[in-house]
């Protein structure tokens, strides 16, 4: 059987393997031997692969999607379904697992898969096969015979991640990706409001245990080259003794590696701080999203400015990066509480500041807060949010839309607010982070690490000569 798979990313910063796509080959493949498949990555491919994919014959094509890479999945999609009328196309990722039904009604979709989506998959393929009733496949939403849109009932979380197979990296040219991607756990216990991870993972935090994370970091090393590592996970350091007992293991190993990941300011202290940096953390991102309580609170972050300041604090200290992001937007925002918080950015001691406004996407609060407090500002279908400039998406009678306009050029002459553009500097960027990651594949060991962080930090200091205040982490 022959599996053609699609991740459409265009338009993303920064190309990645899709690690999802990896599991459900991974799992797909412990329960169907006879699998054949083949992947089109939209951003690193060339005109000869994409010609070649969409000249294969497929018994199945698969397309992951966020709401983000929505439009451009369906796009091909209608491609697919305009060449091979029979074909059956199945979408997957976090955008059908927000819209449900509405992902697929209306599109040129067969099949969806909501939520977790390696033993649905499989079971698809199972059905496809012939050995199993469409209507036994929990977390699957199809078209039956006659074009409606049914939906089955929702699939139980696998209880233990550590026995799913490690992603089938054999899919992807691994030479195209700029990091070693892992997810070391999957969703996250904390519902901030701006937030829908749990659309897909639910609340409920499972973790692979540090031996198996420490196993597909050693798989990675034998079999691929040197590259730094991204701890993908919402957020890394919900267990801290974990995240201790995953240094320990780097650190006794002499792996020599360096990695970066997303962490919680509440969740640190200076013995795992410390742990972090000897282990070859460089560097972390924090959500921090505001700096006034009020709006902290309102959004269920659970935690205070005053406990972020001193996550920020422990992490520097043990001379560890730290990445600040902000939002523009949330609910108890106002044109005053952005001040605040770029105010306390400017002196906060982080390396890095981002400032984004808020896309209200389905499943989350902050999409009832726009309903029930606010005003659209657009007619944009939710996958099209990213797409509206100015980015701002709602306005409320607290917070409207000419004070929006204003904090996000209030952040912008900081240098806080970064719209992608392909200027001089951001092309003299991309050459400093290219040449940055050939030396460190090209050097054993902790040599090319070395000379990575080196380029690393001169080209963030040229990137930022001439610019007020900008204070990105460029790579």
């Amino acid at each position: 059987m022959k599996i053609g798979l699609i991740n459409p990313n265009r338009e993303i910063k920064e190309p990645a393997i899709h690690l999802g796509l990896g599991y459900i080959v991974s799992y797909a493949r412990s329960e169907h031997p006879d699998l054949h498949f083949i992947l089109l990555d939209t951003r690193t491919d060339g005109k000869k692969a994409k010609t070649s994919f969409y000249n294969t014959t497929f018994d199945l094509v698969g397309i992951t999607a966020t709401s983000q890479t929505f439009k451009e999945a369906y796009s091909i999609a209608e491609l697919l379904r305009k060449k091979y009328p029979s074909l059956p196309i199945c979408i997957g990722g976090s955008h059908p697992s927000t819209y449900l039904e509405g992902a697929i009604t209306g599109y040129p979709f067969d099949y969806a898969i909501v939520g977790e989506g390696e033993v649905t998959f499989s079971e698809l393929i199972s059905f496809l096969k012939g050995k199993l009733p469409i209507t036994k496949i929990n977390g699957l939403i199809y078209k039956d015979e006659k074009g409606k849109t049914r939906k089955n009932p929702s699939r139980e979380l696998i209880k233990e991640i550590d026995q799913i197979p490690f992603p089938a990296y054999d899919l992807f040219k691994t030479n195209r990706y700029p990091h070693h991607r892992l997810i070391t756990s999957r969703g996250c216990p904390y519902r901030c409001a701006f937030c829908n991870s749990h659309s897909i993972w639910t609340n409920k935090w499972r973790k692979r245990s540090a031996e198996n994370v420490i196993s597909e970091i050693a798989m990675l090393l034998t079999n691929y080259s040197m590259k730094s590592f991204v701890f993908n996970d919402d957020t890394f350091n919900i267990d801290l003794k974990r995240v201790e007992k995953i240094c320990n293991y780097l650190i006794e190993n002499r792996y020599g590696i360096i990695w970066s990941t997303s962490v919680r300011a509440d969740r640190i202290n200076e013995k795992i701080a410390g742990k972090m940096k000897q282990s070859g953390c460089y560097s972390v991102s924090i959500g921090i999203e505001s700096a006034n309580n009020e709006v902290l609170q309102k959004m269920g972050k659970n935690t205070t400015i005053e406990t972020i300041s001193d996550g920020i604090r422990i992490l520097r200290k043990a001379g560890i990066d730290v990445m600040g992001q902000f939002m523009i937007g949330n609910p108890g925002d106002t044109l005053n509480t952005i001040k605040e918080s770029i105010e306390f950015a400017g002196n906060s001691g982080l390396n890095g500041i981002e400032f984004y406004p808020i896309l209200p996407y389905r499943d989350t609060e902050v999409w009832e807060y726009v309903n029930t407090r606010g005003t659209w500002l657009t007619g944009k279908p939710g996958y099209e949010f990213h797409t509206v400039d100015p980015r701002i998406i709602f306005e409320t009678p607290e917070f409207v839309y000419n004070e929006r306009l204003q904090a996000i050029e209030l952040a912008r002459k900081q240098g806080y607010y970064h719209a992608l553009s392909a200027d001089r500097r951001n092309l003299l960027l991309d050459s400093g982070k290219n040449l940055a990651r050939f030396m460190q594949s090209s050097f054993d060991g902790t040599t090319g690490n070395k000379i990575y962080l080196f380029l690393r930090k001169v080209y963030r200091k040229y990137f930022r000569k001439g610019t007020t205040g900008n204070q990105f982490i460029l790579f």
